[in-house]
This record gives structure tokens, sequence and C-alpha cells, in this order.
């Protein structure tokens, strides 16, 4: 499929992905470190989140360009179809950032921001935040839901993928990734099991989107994004899944630029070259699915030095 891709895409295609996924340029103050951030090993680490403020899905209207005073008023306009963009989003970045850049002072904190949201700026520099302004302000759920998966692309970095509404956790997310580099892993996850009776729906993902963390360089981030939105694009991505005792059930979340297709593509596209690195999984104790034994079963067989920890 990714040679399907190099072999069909076109320049026009090519410039669209740049529109996309490109960065425009890059924004930093002191407090947000001119200097590349090590730990005492030498390896960078890297916290990469994502802001933008969009409808989830493609029907869904189109939101007016933001201003501070919209995202604040968001909810009083009746422009809030899931969560309010500044309570939710914007807010734990004021909240917890100044804390966790204290207590982590080795770690650069990155966030790719919304192009339309480049009044935030000078804000969220002050805060100490690198901000890696994008060339797009997101269609809708996609392309913005993508863009913190792009600081896996940095060889040898630590990333950990984490939504701005979890800021206050950060210190505990950073923990994990560095305890998946001291046993020598590629990746930290907790999967999405959601329990749902099995006899109405299978929800599982293996990895959610801000919920993470993996080394840098190990594989082809932004082609693999690439290729996958192409795929689902031109329709050639298959659109079931084959689950035990069930048969064909419609894979969810497969429609760009709608809600989940990241996650898509983190079960379809980025898990399967990460796992053979090893991944450590942090399974919560009520965790009920028929397919987190699969899982399991997958991670083990991919690189027996996978561990599992219970919380």
């Amino acid at each position: 499929m990714i040679n399907a891709f190099a072999e069909g895409v076109s320049e026009a295609e090519r410039a669209e992905f740049e529109e996309w996924f490109g960065v425009e340029s890059e924004h930093r103050t002191s407090n947000s470190q001119h200097r590349t951030p090590k730990d005492k090993a030498g390896t960078r680490h890297i916290v990469s989140a994502t802001l933008f403020w969009k409808h989830v899905n493609g029907e869904d209207p189109e939101l007016p360009r933001p201003t501070r005073e919209l995202l604040v008023d968001a909810k009083r306009l009746g422009l809030v179809k899931r969560f309010s963009p500044w309570e939710s989003y914007i807010d734990p970045l004021f909240l917890h950032s100044t804390e966790a850049m204290k207590r982590h002072p080795e770690v650069e904190f990155r966030l790719y921001l919304a192009a339309d949201l480049d009044f935030l700026v000078p804000e969220l520099t002050a805060l100490g935040w690198a901000v890696h302004l994008m060339k797009s302000p997101s269609l809708r759920y996609c392309p913005g839901g993508f863009w913190r998966f792009l600081a896996l692309e940095e060889p040898g970095a630590l990333v950990t993928v984490i939504d701005t509404d979890r800021m206050g956790e950060v210190s505990g997310e950073i923990a994990r990734t560095e305890l998946m580099a001291e046993m020598g892993l590629g990746l930290w996850r907790v999967p999405g099991y959601y329990n749902a009776p099995v006899t109405k729906e299978i929800r599982y993902r293996p990895i959610l989107g801000g919920h993470f963390g993996g080394r840098g360089g190990l594989i082809p981030v932004r082609e693999l994004i690439e290729a996958f939105v192409w795929h689902g694009k031109h329709g050639s991505l298959p659109l079931v899944a084959q689950i035990p005792g069930r048969g064909e059930v419609p894979m969810k979340f497969s429609k760009w630029p709608d809600y989940g297709f990241d996650e898509w593509f983190q079960l379809a596209g980025m898990y399967p070259r990460f796992a053979p690195h090893g991944t450590l999984s942090f399974i919560p104790l009520d965790a009920r699915s028929v397919l987190l034994p699969v899982d399991i079963e997958y991670v083990t067989w991919a690189n027996p030095r996978s561990e599992l920890v219970y919380f």
C-alpha cells in the first residue's frame, strides 16, 4: 500500500499534504528553551500536543474564524457540539504548564497549533511552549488530530503524546515514557477498551491518540500518515474488521476527515510497526474486552520483551 501511494500520488496531492501536515513557522521564548533540552543520559524528550478548533465531522457546519473572545464564549454562542474549546483545551495549559515545566526542565513541551489560532502564539510561548504553527487550520477533526504524531519523526527522541485537556496528568505520562526507555522498549500505551457489551458492538483501540509515548525515528510517521490518508481518500483502505465469533464488523471512525480517523491510522499503520520494538502496556484493572487478550498475545509475540502493568 505504501508502494502504491508512492507510485500513484500526484503533485497536486503532495501539495495538499504539505498544506495539511506542514509547519509554517516555529515560535519560542527563553521560557520555551532556545537550546535543545536533554536529560542526563543525553536523550531528548518531547511532550507533543495539538490545538485546533473545528467541529469533528465532515457534515458539521463550518465554524467562524476563531478569535480569543469566540473561544471563550463558544458555549454561550451555541458553537459547541462536544466540549467547550477554551475551558476544556486551553485553560488546562494555563493551569498546569508552568508547574509541569518547572518539574521537568529537561523536557521540550511542543504544541502543534492550527494556523487560524496564531493569535495565541504570544501567550503560549510565554507559558514556555515551543509552538509549531501549522499551515492548515485543520478541516474537521483531521488533519489536526494527526499533528501531535509528527514529533515521532525525530530520531532518538523520547516522545510523550498527550491531549491538552489532560495536562494535569503530564508528569505521570512523562514517567511512563521514561520507564519504557529504561526497559529498552519502543512504545507504551493504554488500550481503549470501553467495556461495551459484545452483543451490541466491539469497541477497542490498541492505542489512544492522546495517551501514549514512543521512541522517535523508529518509523517514517509522516510518510505513513500521508499514505494512509491517500488510500482513505481513494477508497482502498479496508472498511471491515474480522472479529472472532462475529465475522465481519464495520470499521468505525474510518472516514476522512472525521473524528477517530487518526486512531484508525494508529491501529493499522502505526501500531504494527512499533510492536516489534517492544510494547509496555498499562492495563486498567477494570478492563474487559474480547480483543484485549488477543492484543496482549500479539504484542508479546511481536517482541517477547513486551511487558504489562496493571493499574
